[in-house]
Formats: C-alpha cells, structure tokens, sequence
C-alpha cells in the first residue's frame, strides 16, 4: 500500500473576510426618488410654514403666530372661497356630464374608432393652455362669435354681457380644458370591466340607469377618485382662467394669493391662503376615497 498523502489543511479566513459587505445600492436605488420629494415638496411646504406661522411683517417679530390665518375669516376671503369651490364643483360637474359618456362611447361602442378617438383626446391638449383661453375669449367676448351671431340673426338686440368675465365663462373654459384629463381615467377603469357583466345586468331586466347605477358606476369608482385627483384639485386651484376671463366676479383664490403675494406684499396671508388651499385638497381627496372605497366595498358585496 502506498502512503497516502496529507491535504493541506484549508488557510483560516482572514478576519472579517467572512462578513457580507453590505450592498447600498438598491438602498440609493430606493431612496433616491424620496430625496427629490422631500426636496422639492417637503421643502416649499416648509417655506410655506415658516411664512404662514410667523410674523414677517415689516414690524414683525417673527415669533410663531395665527394671526395670518386668523385674517381668513374676513368676509372677503370668505366669498372668494365660496366662489372657488361653487366655479370648481359646477366645472367638475360639466365635466363628468360630458366625459362619462364620451368615455362609454369609446370603451364599448367606438370600435374601431377606439384608438383614434383617444390620439385626437390626447392631441386636444397638446395647444398651449393660455392659446386655448385667449380662444375662448374670441367665441365669448362682446364682439365675439357666439355674440356676433345672435346679434346678426336677430336672436338678441344687444351683445350678451355675461359670456365673459363672469363665473360662467370661468367654468366653461376649465370644463373645456380638462376633459381629455377626465376622460381617459374614467376610460381605463372601463376597459377592467368585462362586457359579459353589462349584458347580464341587461339580461336580468336592469334598465340603463339601474345598470349605470349598480353596476357601472361602482366597478369605475377608482376611475373617478383619478379623475378627482387630477383633475379637480388643479380647478381648485387653477390661475390662468380666472386671471384672463373672470375678471372681477369670476375671481379665485389662486388669483387673491398672487395678489398676496406680488402687489400687496404680504406673505403670511398668502402662505396662509395657500395652507387653506392645500387642505382643501387633501379633504377632498380624502372624501373621494371613502367614496370609492364604500363603493367597491357594496359592489363586493353584491
């Protein structure tokens, strides 16, 4: 027999050779978009407090205050939030009376005409914004089309006054401006939903409006709470609208907050104003995602 030979022994690990190095990279990977969050919304929002709850006036003494918010309750800024939320809700109102339909169309009865139709959607609103008001105000105007018109066939002897620099013209070009907005979340929550359930509820002898009710509505409920968030919150807030055809009776806040903060100077009230705003927003948001969720919740359930 022969002898065997010895193996040698394996070299004991180095110290701390037998520890993972930890990865960072996914970690970055991760926190990177958070950072920018943080930054840029975080960071103006602090802004915002450190404006809101101080006393930057002038004579200021910069120590915490309410007394910016405590302005609010003044009847002027009263009134325009009234007149903010009434433009906003009847502007999303007229929007949804429009879109629903027009986003039933597309999904279940445009057929081959799906696609196009959703191209001509998205390229509506591919025009510059202030070009589609300066637009309006030529059709809305004393001496515009619509006034033109009925003055030449006799229909009215004078031009109509209130087609512009009112509420009324605020709200027909931001229920103009923000339907395509409107119409394709409401669209997508359709496409989810499998026609063999429309033609059941029609089968069992649902009318339009019990199957719209039922069935329809609570299955596009995540549409609506996206339309909402997309759409609603900016005419809470929008600027240019009011700003170029509301004149003095279609007045918002975002125009009384310019005014805060570019004419009269005073920050705290602006920052203030924005505060207000931003929680209106949330709440509503907030709202239309109970609403949504009581929804599902029933649908479920049915």
């Amino acid at each position: 027999m022969g002898i065997r030979e010895k193996q040698p022994a394996p070299m004991a690990p180095l110290a701390g050779e037998h520890r993972r190095r930890f990865n960072w990279a996914p970690l970055a990977y991760m926190w990177s978009p958070t950072g920018v969050l943080l930054l840029f919304f975080a960071g103006p929002l602090f802004i915002l407090g450190y404006f809101a709850f101080g006393d930057r006036t002038r004579t200021g003494s910069g120590a915490f205050t309410l007394n910016n918010f405590g302005s609010l309750s003044e009847p002027f800024y009263r009134t325009v939030a009234f007149d903010t939320l009434f433009i906003a809700v009847i502007a999303m109102l007229v929007i949804f009376l429009i879109s629903y339909p027009l986003a039933y169309f597309i999904a279940f009865r445009a057929r081959g005409w799906e696609i196009p139709l959703l191209l001509i959607l998205a390229l509506s609103d591919e025009l510059n914004p202030l070009i589609r008001i300066f637009a309006w105000k030529v059709v809305l105007g004393r001496e515009g089309v619509i006034n033109t018109f009925l003055t030449w066939t006799g229909i009215v002897d004078e031009p109509l006054e209130w087609l512009i620099f009112t509420k009324f013209s605020v709200i027909v070009v931001l229920s103009a401006g923000w339907i395509a907005y409107a119409v394709l979340p409401i669209y997508g929550a359709m496409k989810t939903i499998d026609v063999a359930v429309l033609e059941g509820a029609q089968d069992l002898g649902a009318g339009w409006f019990t199957t719209w009710r039922k069935v329809l509505l609570p299955l596009t409920a995540t549409g609506f709470l996206a339309t909402i968030i997309i759409v609603f919150v900016p005419i809470l807030s929008d600027f240019a609208a009011p700003a170029l055809v509301g004149g003095t009776e279609g007045v918002m806040l975002s125009t009384v907050i310019e005014e805060e903060y570019l004419t009269r100077g005073d920050w705290g009230v602006g920052s203030a104003l924005t505060f207000a705003l931003l929680l209106a927003s949330a709440g509503i948001v907030w709202l239309s995602y109970r609403i949504s969720n009581v929804k599902r919740l029933q649908t479920a359930r049915d």
